[in-house]
């Protein structure tokens, strides 16, 4: 443990530099994850998870850490314990269901202009995960689906789940007015429910999805994978008691547009508050096929200026296909990375120093 912490530090000291990217590698092997973490479920079985797109955690105490991951295939989040190096999978919590909740606050997003219109109602798709004591939070996409290019409404919910004192389930309230805030946002608004990927032969596309969030104080922050605009990724803040007020009626506060300068073709893959309400930014391409790296960025809010900490270095070995999804802060100038096409998500610790 001693070697490993050394190591972290040493690491962490060399690799930030304002002049150039640095190339961040791993610190160690991957963490260990016990059996039971579960992706897509069928009408035949769970399958392992293989698709996880986010991770949030309580902060350390005295003993493990309650985390949340989301697998994007999966209807709702599963609940994890981070103990040392040792992720060790606990309860499923259901979120969307295989119907709309009828409990859902706010009104459900029309169809839009995904090419296919209304699809099934499915999975939610869920990409990213938040921690604001004692809240944990977690967002479906928001956007056109990428392959069919139709609307599923299982995808335009956000989740707000209180852990009970057991820690084998949750609390779980819904809305849809996140679609609100990213219907009504300046800039990135005209976007929302767009076609996320070109037809054959088509030119590129730029349809609204989000990818991030994270909840600081009574503000939360969606960080959207697209579009990306001269170089800019965007967060939409909105108030979080609006999102959840009671009823059925729209949000009513304006929501903020953020950007971020992140390069060409660079969006939000996931975002992490820091204590002192900065935010870890991971970035990603906007669409499949562009050589575009992942990156780490940290951001000032509420001016958006970004400094670069880094990219992370390709996966290798039967984990190339592997993409950076998922980002929490372990502690100073630590960070733990999960990834897509990776079973269990491949956590990966990085020494990050952090200005």
């Amino acid at each position: 443990m001693i070697r490993r912490s050394l190591l972290a530090a040493a690491s962490g000291l060399a690799l930030f530099s304002p002049a150039r990217a640095q190339v961040l590698h791993p610190v160690d092997k991957p963490y260990t994850v016990g059996e039971g973490l579960a992706g897509e479920i069928t009408k035949k079985k769970t399958k392992p998870a293989e698709d996880i797109s986010g991770i949030a955690c309580a902060p350390a105490g005295a003993g493990p850490r309650t985390c949340l991951v989301v697998d994007d295939e999966a209807t709702g989040a599963q609940f994890v314990t981070l103990d040392g190096t040792t992720l060790n999978p606990g309860a499923v919590v259901d979120i969307a269901g295989r119907k709309p909740p009828i409990a859902a606050l706010g009104a459900p997003p029309a169809t839009g202009d995904c090419t296919l219109g209304q699809g099934a109602y499915k999975e939610m798709d869920g990409e990213a995960v938040a921690y604001a004591a004692p809240d944990f939070y977690v967002t479906g996409s928001h956007g056109c689906s990428r392959r069919g290019r139709e609307f599923k409404l299982s995808t335009a919910i956000l989740a707000r789940l209180r852990p009970n004192a057991t820690g084998m389930g949750a609390r779980v309230e819904t809305t849809y007015r996140l679609g609100d805030a990213l219907r009504t946002a300046d800039t990135v608004g005209p976007y929302f429910l767009k076609d996320l990927e070109p037809r054959e032969g088509g030119k590129p596309l730029a349809g609204l999805n989000v990818e991030g969030l994270a909840v600081i104080g009574d503000t939360l922050y969606a960080g959207l994978r697209a579009p990306v605009i001269d170089g800019r990724a965007f967060l939409v803040s909105v108030p979080v008691a609006p999102l959840f007020a009671p009823g059925d009626g729209p949000l009513g506060v304006k929501p903020v547009t953020i950007p971020l300068d992140l390069g060409p073709e660079a969006g939000i893959r996931d975002l992490t508050a820091l204590p002192d309400g900065r935010l870890l930014v991971l970035s990603g391409p906007t669409r499949n096929g562009l050589s575009v790296p992942y990156g780490l960025f940290l951001a000032e809010l509420p001016s958006g200026k970004v400094t670069s900490l880094g990219t992370l270095a390709p996966l290798d070995g039967d984990e190339v296909r592997g993409k950076p999804e998922g980002l929490v802060r372990l502690g100073p100038g630590r960070v733990l990375v999960v990834f897509d096409s990776v079973l269990n998500g491949g956590p990966r610790e990085y020494a990050v120093a952090i200005p």
